[in-house]
């Protein structure tokens, strides 16, 4: 009788053995299904009216076919996979991805503090910033952001691919070459590391801060560096007898330099910045590419005798910030201030105007170069300020090149991406028209295959960005930065939509400049001298009476939180 109970515990058990041994074999087949699946990528015929290879012929009525991420064929007469989805663009033509040579897209910001060891071992802590700007043994791929809001509004322009880093510093860390698309920082990346960058922008308050103490410090890493590898590669060789040398991250890095193994990206833009890389280049016998170089055409000699190609910035400065700019105008009479503003402004026009065509002079003395954005804040002005350089002496092809295969070769991986060719990276831009054109609106972009549709917005009334309320006046302002609530004054003027005034904080006294107001929106920059060189900052917000709220882009240092409030009713008058 006692038996009984047990034969059906033990049946019970049997069953729900079965039943989870059933449930377990489920789910592993559905799993194994769903891993199947991640690998199947969509099958697409894209029947276009021109193709842009780049590197061939242009293709008339051509089609592309893209599988699993690559291009499979592409020509005339292409024949349709069954099952592709057919993407008819017969009145728009197919671009390669463009490529962006040098930005800090897509990367997380530092932390606001952070503990860590000097070389001589003793603990220190330093803003996360400033751990950034000293950190060549960085790599950008471990800080990849995936979801950085702006990867979204870079795409929409055309650019599929970025070499990435951040933007400050001195000894700044190893960039990558990454796709913008992915949910994962491992699915973006295209090569990495690409090579060490160097800059000559300090940290506030932290050594080295000064031009003079940075140069100071690069020229000193580099000989603790040389010293460094030295030891190491004595004890490599007779390990007996020697102390084995310490382990240092930052040396330890810096040694792939040295030996020729990892080209040094030198951000330099003036003419002087220029030369003093290459004389640090040339002192301690490392491959370098020049970065920036906007006054490229005031070191052509140089740079032509180098024969080495440059990443070349669109992100033009201002006319007072060029090397050699000095308006002077003596007038007399009543009409003294608009003599001067016209004075002043056929000036700027004169230096801008070789800005623009420095690309051309680049390439007339045979320097190849690759486009970068510079740290641009519109992302559409990467375009805009290429079609500028076509329209101040550099072909239209070249600038197409500099955008595409020139980066692509520069970088190592143009048999991966920059031109429209068979068994490339489905990178690949559908435009309505040139892309150098500012009518010419983008339909589709594909990066690795995948399809992003762009939507073709429609034309805005014609009122709906006049000013709905006037700023002009003097405003309180707090910034809520990591380290703080800072206080700051605003000294606006408002004329039309136009925004003009100056600022004043800790860090001195700015100019507000691009500022405009559409509807109850204000968006205004400001350059403030921060650490060896101006960090020009950007202020949008909206205005409700006599309160002002909004964000403030600092670039590679994030964003943050600002508002401010105007005492009284009362204008201040210019």
């Amino acid at each position: 009788m006692e038996m009984i109970p047990c034969l059906k515990l033990k049946n019970q058990i049997s069953k729900r053995i079965t039943f989870i041994g059933r449930f377990v074999a489920l789910l592993l087949f559905l799993a194994t299904q769903s891993l199947a699946n991640e690998g199947v990528e969509a099958l697409f015929a894209i029947k276009a009216g021109r193709i842009i290879t780049v590197t061939q012929d242009v293709i008339e009525n051509g089609t592309i076919i893209i599988k699993n991420g690559i291009i499979e064929a592409v020509g005339k007469d292409i024949p349709i996979p069954v099952g592709a989805e057919i993407i008819n663009v017969d009145t728009m033509s197919v671009y390669p991805g463009l490529i962006d040579a040098h930005t800090s897209l897509a990367l997380k910001q530092p932390k606001a503090t952070e503990s860590t060891q000097d070389r001589s071992g003793a603990q220190t802590t330093q803003s996360g910033a400033a751990l950034t700007s000293l950190s060549p043994e960085q790599l950008a791929e471990n800080i990849l952001n995936p979801k950085d809001s702006k990867i979204a509004k870079v795409r929409e322009t055309g650019v599929t691919t970025v070499l990435t880093v951040p933007s400050r510093g001195i000894f700044i860390g190893q960039s990558a070459l990454i796709n913008l698309s992915g949910d994962k920082p491992e699915a973006m990346v295209l090569k990495s590391p690409i090579a060490m960058h160097m800059g000559y922008s300090g940290q506030r308050g932290v050594y080295p801060s000064t031009l003079m103490a940075v140069i100071a410090y690069q020229r000193q890493t580099f000989y603790d560096a040389q010293h460094h590898k030295f030891l190491w590669d004595r004890y490599s060789k007779q390990k007996r007898g020697w102390r084995r040398p310490v382990s240092n991250k930052s040396l330890d890095a810096l040694i792939p330099v040295l030996k020729k193994q990892m080209p040094v990206i030198i951000s330099a833009n003036r003419e002087n910045e220029i030369k003093r890389a290459l004389r640090l280049a040339n002192e301690f016998d490392f491959d370098y590419l020049i970065s920036g170089a906007t006054e490229g055409w005031r070191t052509i000699d140089l740079l032509t005798s180098l024969q080495k190609p440059v990443l070349l910035s669109l992100n033009f400065p201002k006319p007072e910030n060029v090397t050699g700019y000095s308006f002077k105008l003596k007038v007399e009479g009543t009409k003294k201030d608009k003599v001067k503003e016209k004075g002043k402004k056929e000036e700027d026009e004169k230096e801008m105007a070789e800005l623009y065509a420095n690309a051309g002079v680049l390439h007339k003395a045979g320097v190849k170069f690759g486009f970068t954005s510079g740290g641009l804040k519109k992302p559409a002005d990467f375009i805009k300020n290429a079609a500028k350089t076509i329209k101040h002496g550099l072909p239209k092809q070249e600038a197409l090149k500099a955008l595409t295969i020139y980066p692509a070769e520069i970088f190592g991986v143009a048999d991966q991406i920059g031109s429209i060719e068979d068994g490339k990276i489905a990178n690949l831009v559908v435009a309505t028209g040139c892309i150098f054109d500012d009518k010419t609106k983008i339909k589709y972009i594909f990066i690795d295959g995948k399809k992003y549709e762009i939507k073709i917005e429609e034309k805005k009334k014609k009122d709906e960005g006049e000013p709905k309320v006037d700023v002009t006046g003097t405003w309180d302002v707090t910034v809520d930065s990591p380290q703080g609530e800072i206080a700051v004054t605003l000294i606006l003027k408002q004329t039309g939509s136009e925004v003009t005034g100056d600022m004043k904080s800790e860090f001195g006294a700015a100019d507000v400049y691009d500022g405009s107001v559409s509807g109850n929106k204000i968006e205004f920059s400001v350059k403030l001298p921060i650490a060896a060189e101006p960090v020009e900052i950007i202020f949008e917000g909206i205005v409700e009476e006599n309160t002002i709220e909004g964000t403030i882009d600092l670039g590679p240092m994030g964003t943050v939180e600002w508002s401010a409030t105007k005492p009284g009713m009362w204008s201040y008058e210019f």
